[in-house]
């Protein structure tokens, strides 16, 4: 009781401490920039949109300092209790919404990876895509960079698109438009690709077994139930080795295929900021350990 006494304790010091510390940070750069935008709101708008940026990517630099991310356990109750943070200051709304980057299968780890394309496609097929494999071909044809040769005309109909790899959903999702031309298949739509991938770099290929959502329990692990993958995703059990997850011998053989991992201290960070009929929506990784982040979006 006390053990638990105390770790909520921490818990609640943590998000005590973050809110706090956000909102002053916030609230300081922003009266700051009123004073000196009030003619130019889209101006100011984003110059507001960038100071909170810096603020909460100054203030995630601190984090490490209160000792709260060393371990599963203590990013697990960061995550719980940081999770959600809802700031109002004047006319501004700030919404920063904290969780795991790892729980997700890099996309861009498809091309060197036959145990991915192969799950992919049997996933694809369980919603009744015609043609997985082409939907398949066209997604390694935008990872990698220019090529001699592809195995799909993507680029002759769409020669601007990025080749090195797909960096955000906006980016997927002009594949999948492609896809949807050429084969007349709307299929491919159905899939639940916020709830499986992740817009990470070529060579990352970790997933954090603590935080994978239940449709990617279901990808891995062919033939899982939704009941039983909903119970590995619930975070009721902190998993510190492939043992610990409630799995059969044959599925954790299956699992064994991909580069699951117990402790990746990296987070997603998605704020969206809002001030009369402007809104910004921006979202980036964070590694808490190497104090960076990196994969930056900002749409407004």
């Amino acid at each position: 009781m006390i053990k638990v006494q105390n770790r909520n304790g921490v818990a609640l010091l943590i998000t005590l401490f973050f809110i706090i510390a956000i909102t002053a940070a916030v609230g300081v750069s922003l009266m700051n920039l009123k004073k000196s935008g009030e003619e130019l709101h889209d101006a100011r708008f984003l110059l507001q949109s960038s100071a909170v940026i810096e603020d909460v990517l100054a203030l995630l630099s601190q984090v490490d300092k209160l000792g709260t991310v060393s371990d599963a356990e203590s990013l697990n109750i960061f995550l719980m209790t940081a999770g959600f943070i809802p700031l109002e200051l004047k006319q501004l709304l700030v919404k920063i919404e904290i969780t795991s980057a790892m729980g997700h299968i890099n996309i861009n780890a498809l091309a060197a990876s036959q145990p991915f394309q192969q799950a992919l496609t049997a996933y694809m097929v369980r919603f009744n895509v015609q043609d997985a494999t082409y939907m398949n071909d066209l997604l390694v044809d935008c990872m990698g960079g220019y090529k001699e040769v592809y195995k799909t005309d993507i680029f002759d109909e769409m020669p601007e698109l990025y080749r090195d790899r797909i960096v955000s959903k906006r980016h997927l999702d002009k594949i999948i438009n492609f896809y949807v031309r050429e084969r007349h298949d709307n299929a491919v739509v159905k899939l639940p690709w916020e709830a499986l991938i992740r817009f990470g770099d070529n060579n990352d290929t970790a997933i954090d077994a603590n935080y994978i959502t239940p449709a990617l329990w279901q990808m891995l692990v062919p033939g899982l139930e939704e009941e039983h993958a909903v119970d590995l995703a619930a975070g009721e059990v902190t998993y510190k080795t492939l043992g610990d997850i409630d799995l059969s011998p044959e599925a954790k053989v299956e699992v064994g295929k991909f580069k699951l991992s117990f402790y990746q201290p990296i987070v997603r960070i998605d704020m969206d900021i809002l001030e009369n009929n402007s809104s910004a929506h921006v979202a980036f990784d964070y590694d808490v350990i190497a104090k960076k982040g990196k994969h930056f979006e900002f749409g407004i």
